[in-house]
């Protein structure tokens, strides 16, 4: 008799039909010579128990594969993972930090909700917030009227002016006098000092000459007025404060007063306010609106500033950033500018929008998702490897979505590549940074031309033994630098075509790189300070080539390297024929946006976008027949793409960026 039940070679199960089997013979050995016929009453009480039986045993056959991740599915699944030290993904929500506007102080409490009106999908404030100057991320100021004083903006304190100093100089004789050492003091700086030379005239014109001179001449001009004025004003994107002024020696010393000259137009103090604000400052960008007033924004919405008007400037718009969650769990998209309505009234909260896009909710983790996961997370149990490094970074740091880890296991570092995405135009200026230094080579007559100047610049580092450019359209330099020695290059980018190079290797001698999408950088190094090989070193571009700080446990500062990848903005357009014989959803459009978003999110680090790979998610959705796909891939949010029918090669630096807003989904 075959065995049933648990066996060396697994659960053997009896079908119906065998159990059935095994009942009638059972009656037979027991009552003798019996009718069994499926017509008879004990063939009917046969196949009543032969029922009953058969479904136990398959039940227990269940119980038996539930124990293991490849069979198990829902709850058991569940519990069998957790083995590992992982559980299922729940679903979450859409999140994004909106920008509310109002008055001054105007605070929006805990759950007040907004709506997207195209689809009503409704948003409430996950913490609340206030209305406020000292914690905006868009701020509008006028100019309220012209006067003789300092025009000043503060920002996080920090103060950007705009003024016409005049300096007036007085004495009872003449103003200067032979002996005279005047020392000017402009912007902190103090200047060299300045002798008395032949006459008072002379002497003031020398001084001016001195504070022109003071920038390389590209600071401001100092127009003297004999006998006694100096009148300075400023080039665009500067401003001036004259420090205290001393003069000594002589006979007698002139005093001198320090006025301002009226702006003639509201719009000259917008517009050099503007050019201070965005020369001095990464964190926000100044727009003059030509209208006497000038806009303020935050370049991260979630990173606001505070600002401040000085005298004869007011703040006349106020926008805030708070964090809004869509009610619902799921894929719910909320494209750039499109959460706008406020359902919860509240005097001062004026206006509501999102000026990025949503980060769009998931669904319940899939039992073929835990699955992969729970596979991937075997290799937590092991350390200082390469495999081990990138399974605790995905396991261990919340908020990682995607990593990878490139080493280097010779004794030479390894040749720096350097891509750039496209041609460079007319009036680029390409800088690039390195060993916390920099160069910059102007666009000239051509990309080989060009190319050959930024390679010449290498080849200057004392470093580097060798540098080239090459590749399709000359667009990717490679450098080898001299045994021993050691160079980081951390980027390259463009300032009319907005391009960032992708920068792949640099790494030195028996050395790893940690390239990491997501988490934030101290949780990050730390994940990397417990996992890594001792005495190998990390290298990386984190915190702009300076790595990140933190403290082992013997309480040693350690310094650790990784990389954060340059964004790769992915641009999709479909045209879809449809079936007639299927019904296409009502919403078929947006289901096929959201379905290769869902595959464009899932690539991480280094994966190239496969034009036909795309495709394939359209007939997710029913009633589709086929489609025509064009993708398109920018470095900035704001350049315009160029569409192609090509793949989309992602470097080992890089990751690719999906949005909904830029999914372009139709029918023909």
């Amino acid at each position: 008799m075959i065995p049933y039940g648990l066996t060396p070679e697994g659960f053997n199960t009896p079908r119906l039909a065998n159990v059935k089997q095994f009942l009638e013979d059972d009656f037979i050995a027991s009552f003798g010579d019996i009718n069994t016929d499926p017509q008879s009453v004990t063939g009917q009480i046969i196949g009543i128990f032969a029922k009953v039986f058969a479904d136990l045993w398959e039940n227990l056959e269940d119980v038996y594969f539930s124990q293991y991740p490849n069979s198990a599915s829902g709850v058991s699944l569940d519990n069998v993972v957790q083995l590992n030290g992982i559980s299922r993904l729940p679903a979450t929500q859409t999140s994004v930090t909106a920008t509310a506007s109002g008055l001054e102080g105007t605070f929006i409490p805990q759950n007040s909700l907004a709506s997207v009106p195209s689809n009503n999908s409704t948003f409430y404030a996950l913490t609340g917030g206030t209305i406020s100057a000292s914690t905006a991320d868009i701020v509008k100021i006028q100019v309220n009227s012209l006067a003789t004083n300092v025009y000043t903006v503060l920002l996080d304190a920090v103060p950007y002016i705009y003024s016409r100093p005049v300096i007036t100089f007085s004495n009872v004789g003449a103003i200067f006098v032979a002996g005279n050492s005047i020392v000017v003091t402009i912007n902190g700086v103090q200047l060299t000092p300045i002798s008395y030379a032949v006459s008072s005239n002379a002497t003031l014109a020398a001084i001016a000459s001195a504070i022109q001179a003071f920038g390389s001449g590209l600071f401001c001009t100092a127009v003297v007025t004999n006998p006694n004025i100096i009148t300075i004003s400023t080039l665009l994107g500067f401003s001036v404060v004259i420090n205290p002024i001393s003069i000594n020696g002589g006979a007698t010393q002139a005093s001198y007063v320090v006025s301002f000259l009226a702006p003639s137009t509201n719009n000259e103090v917008t517009s050099n306010l503007v050019a201070v604000i965005n020369a001095g400052t990464p964190e926000w960008l100044a727009v003059d609106n030509m209208d006497g007033t000038l806009t303020i924004n935050a370049n991260v919405v979630s990173v606001p500033f505070s600002a401040a008007a000085g005298i004869n400037l007011s703040i006349i718009y106020i926008a805030s950033p708070i964090v809004f969650n869509a009610q619902q769990y799921g894929v719910i998209p909320l494209p750039i500018g499109t959460l706008t309505n406020i359902i919860t009234p509240i005097a001062g909260w004026n206006s509501i929008t999102n000026l990025i896009a949503g980060n769009t909710g998931t669904l319940e983790e899939t039992d073929a998702q835990l699955r992969i996961r729970r596979q991937n997370s075997i290799k937590l149990l092991g350390n200082a490897t390469v495999e081990a490094i990138t399974a605790k970074l995905l396991q261990n740091v919340p908020g990682v979505t995607s990593a990878i880890v490139f080493e280097n296991t010779s004794l030479q570092e390894t040749p720096t590549i350097i891509i750039f995405p496209g041609q460079f135009q007319s009036g680029d200026l390409i800088t690039v940074t390195y060993d916390s230094t920099n160069f910059s080579v102007s666009f000239l007559t051509n990309q080989a031309t060009t190319m050959a100047l930024i390679v010449a610049q290498f080849l200057l580092i004392p470093s580097v033994s060798s540098a080239s450019y090459g590749g399709s359209g000359n667009q990717t330099i490679t450098v080898n630098t001299n045994i021993a020695n050691i160079l980081e290059v951390i980027s390259a980018v463009t300032s009319v075509s907005l391009m960032t190079a992708a920068i792949t290797g640099g790494r030195p001698p028996k050395s790893f790189e940690a390239v990491v999408e997501g988490g934030t950088d101290q949780a990050v190094a730390e994940q990397i300070w417990l996992s890594k090989p001792a005495g190998i070193e990390t290298f990386g571009n984190v915190n702009n080539g300076n790595g990140i700080t933190i403290v082992d446990s013997q309480g040693n500062n350690q310094i650790i390297f990784f990389s954060r990848p340059s964004e790769v903005y992915i641009w999709i357009q479909v045209a879809l024929t449809l079936y007639p014989e299927e019904t296409f959803p009502s919403n078929g459009l947006q289901d096929v946006a959201i379905a290769i978003l869902n595959y464009g999110q899932s690539l991480g680090v280094g994966v190239d976008v496969l034009l036909q790979r795309v495709l394939a998610q359209i007939f997710i959705v029913p009633g589709i027949a086929s489609g025509s796909m064009t993708m398109a891939a920018t470095f900035s949010i704001i350049n315009s793409p160029s569409f192609s029918s090509s793949d989309i090669s992602i470097a080992e630096s890089q990751i690719s960026v999906w949005d909904i807003s830029r999914i372009n989904v139709t029918v023909v």
